[in-house]
């Protein structure tokens, strides 16, 4: 089964198609914990949310996979901090590739 807007954004998240508006309300992102999180925690948690469903929906029929890798110390601007990092593969029909000497 293809993931639901719910299954990737969270369980009140909603979608409007005219005009074209994806709502997320805070309380769906279980993982936001502050009352006023910034833009990049937001995202982090839409990710988190969507990396949790893929994972737990492996199933032949979902055309996407996730995988996260955890590295700590990792040091940036002088500082050590601990690294999240998210691979999203999204999968289409296969068609085999060819190739164009001309398109090099």
């Amino acid at each position: 089964m293809q993931p639901g807007i719910t299954d990737l954004f969270g369980a009140t998240a909603t979608f409007s198609g005219s005009p074209k508006i994806l709502a997320i309300p805070l309380t769906s992102l279980p993982s936001l914990s502050g009352a006023n999180p910034t833009a990049l925690e937001i995202y982090a948690a839409i990710i988190a949310n969507a990396h949790a469903w893929i994972n737990a929906n492996t199933d032949a029929s979902v055309m996407a996979s996730s995988d996260l890798v955890i590295s700590s110390p990792i040091t940036r601007n002088g500082t050590a901090k601990t690294q999240f990092q998210f691979s999203e593969r999204f999968y289409g029909t296969y068609a085999a590739p060819t190739f164009d000497p001309n398109a090099v």
